[in-house]
């Protein structure tokens, strides 16, 4: 009775998963400009015989000669599976010349083992002792990246980074409105035969940083939302999305308590190692931090605006480079918290305009603000200019107008 119950949870475990895989491969085939198309059930055969090779999912790229990515599903990592799909791999290639990736994915909402698993299947797949016809092993997160990253090869710049952006912002919010990762965090043990998702892991992540507890705190619900007010000149905040945690919860044992925290987040989607972090007149950067405006500070920061770079002002003004370099390290934590949250900005028309959280997509990384600053401080102060950790330089063609600051990602060279 047990080994049959066994069975059951492990074909309705499998079918969560592949429904959670379909859910997500049909939400990046509706992504504009992607131009591509996905189908199930790809079979394939030698000349005259069965087709008898089989993978649940075909990824055909349009925009690069039909090129096709094909996938195979499971809920486990296990050897004897990946063996038959290393032979079924091998197979597809000969027969198929279309076919130029083939991988195997595992929902996000794995447990540890298996994660563990999937990380050493694709160490093995790399290495030069092992021969694979599986080109890697992802997570539906995972694989949900390379396909837009691929797709979006071969657009424009400007169009790439808004697809990517976008998508960013879209699959935070998602994630986060995402009732079956309640679900997992609430209860994980109880939940996670039957309950899949493709980006648990990353919704962890974004929990964990605020210090919320599923062992004291109960998810009753969360409302996430991309929609965010501009500022007062049109602009955009530093939030990109924000959310509300609703939650029971029950101190000492008393009686339970309802209650409700927001947050919000900037998401910075990049491969790069800096990334625009400002961009406007040095006016702002005055006002924010509280500098009186008739002061030798606030002078030599016009005069970096008027010349546009570091190298520019010390040729041009000595004297004002280094009133810079000697008075504004004195701010680097509340330039942190201007740059990167919004702190202090006089363009803020909503609080949900400011971030609480920044979030790095592509290693994925969720850090909290006050831990943040104390972190990117530490790490970055050496790396920029004028005793800053950041960069700062001028938006293209308009050098003497406005200034721009590039902050450092978590992104490794």
């Amino acid at each position: 009775m047990d080994f049959n119950i066994d069975n059951q949870q492990k074909t309705l475990s499998g079918k969560a998963s592949n429904l959670t895989l379909a859910e997500v491969l049909d939400y990046i085939s509706k992504i504009p400009k992607l131009n591509i198309s996905v189908s199930k059930n790809y079979m394939v055969g030698y000349k005259n015989c069965e087709q008898q090779f089989k993978m649940d999912y075909k990824i055909c790229f349009h925009d690069f000669n039909d090129e096709i990515w094909l996938i195979k599903s499971t809920s486990s990592i296990r050897s004897d599976r990946l063996y038959g799909n290393e032979f079924f791999a091998q197979n597809i290639k000969i027969i198929d010349d279309k076919v130029t990736n083939i991988f195997v994915v595992i929902p996000d909402s794995v447990n540890d083992k298996e994660i563990q698993n999937k990380i050493a299947y694709s160490n093995k797949i790399h290495s030069n002792t092992y021969v694979s016809f599986i080109d890697d092993v992802f997570t539906f997160s995972q694989l949900r990246n390379k396909i837009i990253e691929h797709a979006s090869e071969n657009l424009t710049q400007g169009v790439s980074a808004n697809i990517l952006g976008n998508n960013a912002e879209e699959t935070i919010a998602q994630l986060l409105n995402d009732h079956n990762n309640w679900l997992l965090w609430n209860d994980y043990k109880k939940n996670n035969k039957l309950v899949k998702s493709s980006t648990f892991r990353w919704f962890k992540n974004i929990l964990s940083c605020i210090d919320f507890d599923n062992k004291k705190q109960t998810i009753q619900s969360i409302s996430a939302t991309k929609d965010i007010p501009k500022l007062s000149n049109g602009g955009y905040p530093k939030t990109d999305v924000s959310f509300t945690i609703y939650f029971e919860w029950q101190p000492n044992n008393k009686t339970v308590r309802y209650d409700k925290k927001t947050y919000s987040i900037s998401i910075k989607n990049t491969y790069a190692t800096t990334v625009t972090v400002h961009e406007g007149d040095i006016s702002d950067v005055i006002i924010a931090l509280n500098i009186p405006n008739d002061s030798l500070l606030a002078d030599s920061l016009r005069q970096f605006q008027i010349f546009g770079s570091a190298k520019g002002l010390l040729e041009n003004n000595p004297e004002a480079y280094k009133t810079i370099s000697e008075q504004l390290p004195l701010y680097n934590e509340k330039l942190i918290e201007f740059f990167i949250f919004g702190v202090n900005s006089h363009l803020i028309t909503d609080n949900i305009q400011i971030a609480d959280i920044i979030l790095y997509t592509n290693n994925f990384e969720a850090v909290k603000r006050e831990k943040y600053i104390n972190t990117y401080l530490s790490c970055y102060k050496s790396n920029g200019q004028f005793g800053t950790p950041f960069k700062w330089t001028y938006p293209s063609k308009k050098r003497g107008q406005k200034i721009q600051i590039k902050g450092f990602t978590n992104n490794k060279k």
